[in-house]
């Protein structure tokens, strides 16, 4: 019909034009030309276009700043790029020049702080003296950075857009419907001896009819309406698509730091290491730091630099170096006669410095003696302020995330030599450390520190042999600088819960989404902030997963070849109980025939080792042996010694430990096993990934805490969520998280930047507040196309019935009609359909339905059409029983098809079209009332009224409009109306009653809780889980967890106290520069060599 043509090519016209303008935007994202200075073997420079740039170009930075439009390798100079187009990350990233080694093999992923890549931002760039800042190009066009992008937004990744799958499906089975219409309508026709164009035009109207036009357009409907919200709520949305998707999760994944926490920093305090080994008292005012290694690591460790007057850099490393009170001069800033020649021309001097060039008749500032140093100085008559222990970033090697670390050699103006400082997670400065240095109780202070939720970082330094000098310095690789470090303490920082982190954790809690944290922070760190903010509540015990190599020198197998040798590792269990998991007030059990004492801090000790080819359970030791628990170097609990004796079970065999004080009935005390989850660190997830892929699936079941965790572990474990039947959300700051927001099935991304492309949502409000909403506004669309599509499916059919019924007598609907159908009722139905908002109350637990090919639709789409036949045939024998009823004769012209049949017909569907708009136009729990939007509501109102007139007493310029032919009898008019109400008392019990009530809540809502019958694979998991009464085995137990309690000692509970540099705390304080001039004929004895 000439409605339906209109509407189809006014769907084709209004996507092209769409198609058309997003591939303008991103062609102009693209095409980003200009021009580039290359520079030839000579050295001279030549200005070319950037789209002649080839792999083997050495290009020359300006000064002035660029945008890349190639990746490129630095070769000399450093430059302060912007990669928030990449990451999404607003923090400056400093570029260094490739190591100047022989027979690098350059690689992307260890090189990365060396590249710089396309469509990323030079803000600034640093060089010595007349040297230039030079990069070679390795990449250009579609295979740059910037060109994978692109890829990525023509080309995105598959995501289980369940929904649109299904609708293709339904479309197809519609088209099947209208086959088979177009068949009985062709034969009838023939046999009739209809004209052949009037045939061929009726047969093809059942197309349009039962595969509506309006229906492309239509589906968008709930997605436009939902990502309108989201940007007024400052939630921008660059895949429409994925708005559905966001309805079904039930996973959240978050990240902490700038993400659960605030971004920023604040420092809590430090805790030097005294020259005996030990740790001293917690120092919260870092100005009574001497100066010593620990202030000057403090001061030079970091990434640092000053733009436009401003110091930008890392939160972090603002803190740290802002709480010193130090002065960072950048290279623009330093006077000429002061830039020493330093490859890194960034000073950093020490506060309350005179200025000697300048005249000023102020006094300095008295000088506090702090310690011996100044006691003896001051007996020379000096101050500290006037001895110059300003320093100079001679080089520096950037934060790794893979590394977990970075360092800096630097070089203290007013003495000779290099020095090192390198500071990154405690765990992996102990692995740097020499273990002479490390204090016995390291472990014990760092797990303190981490469990109250602080995040810890530790410094290292090393003193370079007198021997180096700068150009030596320039190819020293990163592992020959960065090991036997002496540890110097650590620094605490203290990263607090955002306002409402705990808020939206327990909404989502409440709405039973499982919410997990992936971190590269420290595991206790993570664990504190998890009970914090509700991710793990005060009821559940974590246990922590810790992989180990085994310790018989059996496991460790070597292969046919004698070349390989196979580390097998041990999974060991760690557990800490909530303070309301277990009353452990019990009674006191009795073990070989002893009884012993529980009390509140009561643990036992259990062993079990695990092959990594059979994951079978092996019992290491017999009953006489004496087991040394060891944890990994990433472990965090204490080493303890036990007694043991073997437990020998049907399933497994189980060696536990008994302490003297500690032992446990775990028949009696199993109560944590009811509620319980798993903690681990990304080097033991890497292996269990490995090597114990059996074991992965439990653990991914019940994991809510993940910490160090690289990357590419972040995507590795979002994946292994899905793979689990997960709908999984990932939410993070954008700059470790771009993989795992990628391959989430809803991102979101908290950067600053509007444009980041990392993820399909960026909320430009740094909070997780945007999760519940786009799991709302996802609720709310994908509840809204169900609706619109059900209610589109319904409208073909029940049009396609009134056609057919009217088809055997030869008539059919007037052009009229099917115009005020099709644009007066459905098509402004559609449009509002989704004006209807998200639900404002609390997130309720049930997921909205995902999928059209499933009972509760279908059944609903029948049940439907059922009542939509017997009111149409009812109303068709009803006129044919009338006295006064003439049947259709078909005119010699066919122009004229109004009819009794036809005003019967016209008047039932009309009102079922209304109906059925109101029947699946749902609100709550997804969605607000019906009467909140008012637009439908009118519409529905304004429709309804119009109908009743066109049925009941139409004026005669109306009739003939419609060329209804009304009937005589006002009674068999009133019948009409009767049938309305009747057809909406029958469709609204059908979709109440019979669907949402019945067949949704009892019947598919319980099939899919009860684990026995739900077709995914974590609840089968979960419920073959409750048979476990040995798993986990647990290898070490701590006491009931209290977050409000902290036994740390400050300088608070302390008398006033300096923290003293002596002669006798640094015995070779000498050789690393502290006293410069006093004694220079001191030998170096600890330096390092060449």
């Amino acid at each position: 019909m000439k409605p339906s043509m209109i509407i189809s090519f006014n769907s084709l016209f209004i996507s092209h034009q769409h198609i058309s303008k997003n591939q303008n935007v991103l062609h102009k994202t693209v095409l980003n030309t200009g021009h580039a200075l290359v520079v030839n073997a000579k050295g001279v420079p030549r200005e070319v276009l950037t789209s002649s740039l080839v792999p083997g170009d050495i290009i020359e930075i300006p000064t002035s700043g660029c945008t890349m439009q190639c990746d490129a390798v630095l070769l000399s100079g450093n430059c302060i790029m912007d990669e928030s187009m990449l990451t999404g990350e607003s923090v400056p990233v400093t570029k260094t020049p490739l190591p100047m080694k022989r027979d690098v093999i350059f690689d992307k992923k260890e090189h990365v702080r060396h590249t710089l890549f396309c469509g990323t931002k030079v803000i600034q760039t640093r060089y010595i003296g007349s040297k230039k800042v030079l990069a070679f190009v390795i990449n250009t066009g579609n295979v740059t950075a910037k060109g994978g992008l692109i890829r990525s937004i023509l080309y995105p990744p598959p995501v289980d857009y369940k929904f649109e799958q299904d609708s293709y499906k339904f479309i197809q089975c519609l088209a099947l419907i209208a086959f088979v219409g177009f068949i009985y309508t062709l034969v009838t026709k023939i046999l009739r001896g209809t004209d052949a164009t009037k045939l061929i035009v009726e047969s093809l109207d059942l197309i349009t009819i039962v595969v509506p036009p309006a229906l492309p357009a239509a589906m968008t409907v709930g997605r436009f309406y939902a990502q309108k919200r989201l940007k007024h709520n400052d939630i921008y949305c660059i895949s429409p698509r994925s708005i559905n998707v966001a309805g079904s999760i039930d996973c959240c994944c978050f990240d902490k730091t700038g993400t659960l926490t605030e971004d920023g920093m604040d420092m809590w305090g430090v805790v030097p290491k005294s020259s005996t080994n030990q740790f001293q008292i917690p120092l919260k005012d870092i100005g009574r730091l001497p100066y010593d290694h620990f202030l000057f690591g403090m001061v030079t460790c970091h990434s640092i630099t000053v733009m436009n007057g401003t110091m930008t850099g890392d939160p972090l490393d603002l803190k740290m170096f802002e709480s010193t009170g130090w002065i960072l001069e950048d290279f623009n800033n330093i006077p000429e006669n002061e830039k020493y020649g330093l490859i890194y021309p960034t000073i950093l001097r020490q506060p309350n410095r005179v200025n000697l060039g300048t005249e000023s008749k102020a006094a300095p500032a008295p000088v506090i003696r702090q310690s011996s140093v100044d006691d003896l100085l001051a007996n020379v008559g000096l101050s500290q302020s006037e001895m110059h222990f300003d320093h100079g970033i001679v080089r520096e090697f950037p934060f790794a995330s893979n590394l977990q670390r970075m360092a800096v050699i630097t070089r203290c103006l007013s003495a000779r030599g290099f020095n090192v400082y390198c500071k990154g997670s405690p765990e992996m400065i102990q692995q740097l450390c020499l273990p002479q240095t490390l204090p016995d109780d390291y472990t014990q202070q760092l797990s303190m520190f981490a469990k109250q939720g602080f995040r810890i970082i530790a410094l290292g330094f090393k003193a370079l042999s007198p021997k180096i000098n700068y150009t030596k310095v320039q190819r020293l690789s990163r592992d020959d600088v960065e090991h036997n470090l002496e540890f110097l303490g650590f620094v605490i920082m203290e990263n607090r819960l955002k306002a409402d982190t705990t808020a939206v954790i327990n909404s989502l809690n409440l709405a039973n989404i499982r919410t997990i944290m992936i971190t590269g922070d420290n595991i206790l760190t993570a664990m504190s902030v998890a009970r914090d903010c509700g991710i793990v509540s005060s009821s559940q015990a974590v246990v922590t997963v810790h992989a180990v190599p085994s310790s018989s020198p059996s496991d460790n197998k070597i292969d046919s070849n004698h070349q390989h040798q196979h580390t097998q590792y041990q999974l060991q269990y760690t557990l800490e109980l909530g303070s309301e998991t277990i009353n452990m007030a019990a009674p006191a059990p009795t073990l070989n025939g002893n009884k012993t004492c529980l009390g509140a801090g009561a643990a036992f000790v259990q062993h079990i080792e695990l092959s990594q080819s059979n994951n079978s359970l092996m019992n290491s030791c017999d009953s006489s042996c004496t087991t040394s628990v060891l944890p990994n170097s990433n472990s965090l609990t204490s080493v303890k010694t036990v007694d043991t004796w073997t437990h020998n079970d049907d399933n497994v065999d189980v060696e536990i430990g008994v302490t003297s004080s500690q032992s446990l009935n775990n028949q009696q005390h199993d109560c944590w096993r009811q509620n319980y989850t798993f903690a681990m660190d990304g080097n033991t997830w890497q292996i269990v990934h490995d090597r114990f892929p059996n074991q992965m699936a439990n653990i991914l079941t019940r994991g809510a805490i993940y910490a160090r965790m690289s990357p590419e572990q972040k995507q590795a474990l979002i994946v292994e969520l899905q793979n689990l039947d997960y709908y999984v959300a990932m939410c993070g700051d954008g700059a470790n998280d771009c993989g795992a927001l990628k391959v989430a099935h809803t991102g979101i991304s908290l950067s600053e930047t509007e444009s980041s492309i990392a993820s399909p949502f960026t909320s430009r409000k740094p909070t997780i507040a945007a999760v519940p909403m786009v799991i709302k506004e996802g609720r709310a669309a994908l509840v809204t196309s169900f609706g619109i599509f059900k209610y589109m499916a319904a409208y073909s059919l029940v049009q396609f019935i009134s056609v057919m019924i009217l088809y055997s007598i030869n008539s059919n609907l007037t052009d009229k009609q099917y115009l005020y159908i099709d644009l007066g009722l459905i098509s402004v139905f559609a449009f509002f359909f989704g004006k209807t908002e998200a639900y404002a109350g609390q997130l309720v637990s049930q997921v909205p339905l995902s999928s059209l090919i499933s009972a509760t639709p279908l059944a609903s789409l029948l049940l439907h059409l059922a009542a939509v036949i017997v009111f149409q045939v009812a109303g068709w024998l009803q006129l044919h029983q009338q006295t006064w009823f003439q049947p259709f004769v078909q005119t010699a012209d066919n122009e004229h098809l109004g009819c009794y049949e036809n005003y019967t017909m016209f008047a039932i569907s009309s009102f079922q079209y209304v109906i059925l708009a109101f029947v699946f136009s749902k609100g709550a729990p997804y969605r607000k009332p019906i009467w909140s939007n008012w637009p439908l509501c009118l519409t529905m109102a304004i429709n309804l009224a119009i109908i009743i007139y066109l049925v009941v007493y139409p004026s005669e310029w109306i009739s003939q409009f419609f060329q209804l032919v009304v009937p005589p009898e006002i009674s068999f008019r009133l019948v009409m109306l009767s049938y309305g109400v009747a057809a909406f008392i029958t469709h609204v019990l059908i979709e109440t009653f019979i669907i949402e009530y019945w067949l949704f809540q009892h019947c598919q809502v319980q099939r899919e809780k009860n684990p026995c019958t739900s077709t995914r694979k974590y609840m089968q998991l979960q419920y073959d889980m409750q048979s476990f009464d040995k798993w986990p085995p647990i290898t070490d137990a701590f006491g009931v967890h209290d977050s409000t309690s902290s036994d740390l000692p400050t300088t608070e509970m302390q008398q006033p106290t300096y923290v003293n540099l002596s002669a006798e705390q640094h015995p070779d304080a000498v050789q690393y520069g502290i006293f410069p001039g006093f004694f220079e004929n001191v030998t170096t004895q600890n330096a390092v060599n060449d």
